[in-house]
């Protein structure tokens, strides 16, 4: 026992003088009531050892051993984790660790539809009342456009899916398709205000089950279908145009231009295709990855970088349009939902356990910092599928133009 006090005291004074040297104020208290602060004054923020396996994470201390130690509980903050979570991480907290051989090697076997069920499984067949409690009305998991300072999340989502219908120029009558659909308020939304008919596919049972029950409180089940449906898998239909909000992300750069030229096969020429999706400015280390985020949160997650995209889309075919940054806009919707999964904390316990709840926050704070520091964005691509024989300049319009009033 002497051996392992001793051990776990020598981690906890390297990690102290590491707090001292980058000027980072903070008090640790163990778990035997031991008191330990940093040289800096005004302390704002106390860290309360639960576990003595909480010491393992200071042997190397990185995003990936301090997510997981705060994951399983082996350590409470008092004050707000978002903020000292700022002041620490650019200092202390690398996201980027060694893949670990079993990680890598597995890759190579498991194959890629089976990977890509499962993946969407962990993360989306948690219960939909869950996602309800901080994403609220419209179920929107990703970022919303807030067109004030003062919109609510709501107005924001809703704002965000009237831009993506105004860009894809959406027509009544027209057949629209949104690869993973997610739990079906954007395929509502586009049947409702503008009268197209709608195929949503998802690799998620929840999803779908939630949105077919909406769908059908809304009146709409003949103007939408939901189905349970690889986008691989599409087959011979044709749509006029093709939505694709969020899910890029599941795709990975390995598959991202087999993804591209389905899409482009899938759409009518002279149709348009949305892609919303988030974008790293930074590059990873060969043989490095973000451990955290691919252990807990979207296993099989990559984010590529805006120029790939826009270059695997031109090499299927595709012409770009029109390419915009929301960056700043998820800020807001990640503090949006980080402040809904605080206040609503108690209601959330009772669906999931502490340690769901605890990845889905430590993720988002993670996510808002990473957003801050401008290491990540997102990214609205708007493609055309080039019709050599259309001299119509409608789809060209400027969203700058005086005479444009559809689009964003």
């Amino acid at each position: 026992m002497k051996a392992h006090v001793k051990k776990d005291s020598f981690f906890l004074k390297k990690f102290i003088q590491r707090l001292n040297y980058e000027m980072i104020p903070l008090e640790i208290i163990d778990t035997n009531g031991h008191k330990y602060s940093t040289a800096q004054k005004n302390i704002k923020h106390k860290l309360f050892i639960r576990d003595r396996k909480f010491f393992k994470a200071l042997i190397s201390p990185d995003a990936f051993s301090f997510g997981e130690a705060y994951v399983k509980g082996y350590f409470d903050i008092s004050g707000s984790i978002k903020e000292l979570y700022e002041l620490v991480c650019d200092k202390l907290l690398n996201t980027d660790q060694r893949k670990r051989g079993l990680t890598f090697l597995s890759s190579f076997f498991i194959k890629s539809r089976e990977k890509e069920k499962a993946n969407i499984a962990y993360h989306y067949n948690v219960s939909s009342d869950f996602y309800q409690l901080f994403l609220g009305e419209t179920m929107g998991y990703t970022c919303g456009y807030y067109v004030s300072e003062n919109a609510t999340m709501d107005n924001a989502q809703n704002e965000k899916m009237d831009i993506i219908c105004r860009k894809l120029r959406l027509k009544e009558g027209e057949k629209l398709l949104d690869i993973g659909c997610g739990w079906g308020k954007f395929a509502v939304y586009a049947a409702k205000q503008y009268n197209v008919n709608v195929t949503g596919i998802t690799l998620s049972l929840e999803q779908k089950k939630y949105a077919e029950k909406w769908i059908e409180n809304q009146g709409l089940s003949h103007k939408i279908d939901i189905k349970i449906l690889n986008y691989r898998d599409l087959g011979s239909d044709r749509f006029d145009k093709i939505s694709c909000v969020g899910m890029s992300e599941h795709v990975g750069k390995a598959n991202m231009l087999n993804f591209f030229k389905i899409v482009h096969k899938s759409l009518k020429k002279g149709g348009l295709f949305l892609q919303h999706t988030i974008t790293t400015n930074t590059s990873t280390k060969k043989g490095h990855e973000n451990s955290f985020l691919l252990k807990y949160m979207f296993p099989g997650g990559e984010l590529m970088f805006e120029h790939d995209l826009v270059s695997l889309a031109s090499s299927s075919g595709f012409e770009l349009l029109n390419a915009e940054n929301f960056r700043t806009h998820y800020m807001k919707t990640l503090n949006d939902w980080i402040g809904r999964m605080e206040k609503r904390k108690g209601k959330l316990l009772k669906i999931v356990s502490d340690n769901v709840y605890r990845i889905y926050h430590v993720f988002f704070i993670g996510s808002l910092i990473s957003f801050k520091s401008k290491e990540i964005s997102l990214f609205q691509n708007l493609f055309y599928k080039t019709d050599t024989d259309n001299t119509s300049t409608d789809t060209f319009l400027s969203p700058y133009s005086k005479n444009e009033t559809r689009l964003a």
